[in-house]
């Protein structure tokens, strides 16, 4: 009796994370690849690409445009990002070295 409780527990706890708290599943900072760089008088704009953790592009993530920072990081290079609140709203950390 007591399985029968935990597996519906845990069903309804899957099923809440989905629906209502689907940024649980993902980490709030990941590695970037720098793929374009915009100067634009007092600040940069960068277009992203999300990497897993051994660096390789992560197709499960649209590239992010329009990234905005004052740190000057080359084309290519890889950073660290966060994703605010569990969206894809990037704020770059730092170049990864």
């Amino acid at each position: 009796m007591s399985q029968m409780i935990e597996n519906m527990v845990k069903s309804v706890l899957r099923k809440t994370i989905k629906n209502q708290y689907p940024h649980l599943k993902l980490p709030g900072s990941v590695y970037a690849r720098v793929t374009k760089v915009q100067p634009m008088g007092d600040h940069y704009e960068y277009n992203l690409k999300i990497l897993d953790e051994n660096k390789v592009i992560d197709d499960k993530f649209p590239e992010i445009p329009k990234v905005k920072s004052r740190l000057n990081i080359e084309n290519g290079k890889v950073v660290a990002i966060l994703l605010m609140y569990g969206q894809l709203n990037a704020h770059i950390v730092g170049e990864v070295v």
